[in-house]
């Protein structure tokens, strides 16, 4: 006969929290067995102690809800693919930082400055661009960059073009760990190609920037923004644009702590 407790005897069993509970049971992922309709207690029968605990185990690695429920539901082969992906995101998400932790050793060391970035201000020649517009969030960033860089060399390979300066990168939206946004990627070319989706061929005018660039991996970038944001606000001028990124040596033949990023953004 299924045996049936009450959501807090449930929580000490498994020991998810009661919010942990309620929130899992708002998204169909561990939903109590049975509501009493008249006074709303929630009731876990014994049996779905091992779904709870798989749940918590997956949870206490950081797996996101999502991917935890296609576990649930998948085969077992399957769910070693998943563990997998996982397990390469934790190790990405730790060279990370071990990269940021080396880095805050060379601030401490006095062999970097927090700020060490020349701002310039310069005028971008207007241009010809082939340009692929993406909606990411930040976690999916690189992977759309990469895949939209591909798209764009094949169509201009296919259109017999080739680029006429360094790709770079627009931001249109503010993209973070809390806001997705759209991206454009861009390769500039000399004159105009007929394009086919996704590719978009587009004119830029000529606008005067607030520049600096960026030496080593991309994701220590930030401090060039704020380099930037500082030196346009200090000097009096207003943001007219959104700021991009060009890309001025190729990453599959240079070292990451010799990447050059110019970073510019348009002012007035």
């Amino acid at each position: 006969m299924t045996q049936f407790v009450l959501i807090g005897a449930f929580s000490a069993m498994t020991r998810l929290s009661v919010k942990a509970l309620r929130l899992y049971d708002e998204m169909d992922l561990l939903r109590p067995a049975k509501v009493d309709a008249f006074n709303g207690y929630r009731y876990y029968s014994l049996d779905q102690a091992g779904r709870a605990e798989l749940i918590r185990r997956l949870r206490a690695l950081d797996m996101p809800i999502e991917e935890i429920r296609q576990v649930l539901a998948a085969s077992p082969e399957d769910v070693v693919d998943l563990l997998a992906a996982h397990r390469q995101r934790l190790r990405a998400e730790r060279d990370r930082h071990d990269h940021m932790l080396a880095a805050i050793t060379r601030l401490i060391n006095g062999e970097e400055s927090l700020m060490n970035y020349t701002v310039n201000l310069e005028t971008l020649p207007a241009q010809i661009v082939a340009v692929v517009r993406r909606h990411t969030d930040h976690a999916g960033i690189g992977a759309a960059v990469a895949e939209s860089f591909g798209t764009l060399v094949g169509f201009l390979t296919q259109a017999g073009r080739h680029p006429a300066g360094a790709p770079f990168l627009m931001f249109p939206d503010v993209i973070d760990a809390d806001n997705a946004g759209h991206i454009e990627v861009c390769i500039p070319i000399e004159s105009p190609v007929a394009a086919t989706s996704p590719v978009q061929v587009n004119r830029l005018a000529a606008v005067t920037a607030a520049t600096t660039t960026h030496q080593g991996r991309h994701d220590e970038i930030a401090p060039a923004y704020h380099a930037l944001t500082a030196w346009i606000a200090e000097h009096g001028h207003e943001i007219a644009g959104p700021p991009r990124e060009t890309y001025l040596n190729d990453p599959a033949v240079t070292a990451e702590a010799d990447l050059l990023t110019q970073v510019a953004w348009p002012i007035r």
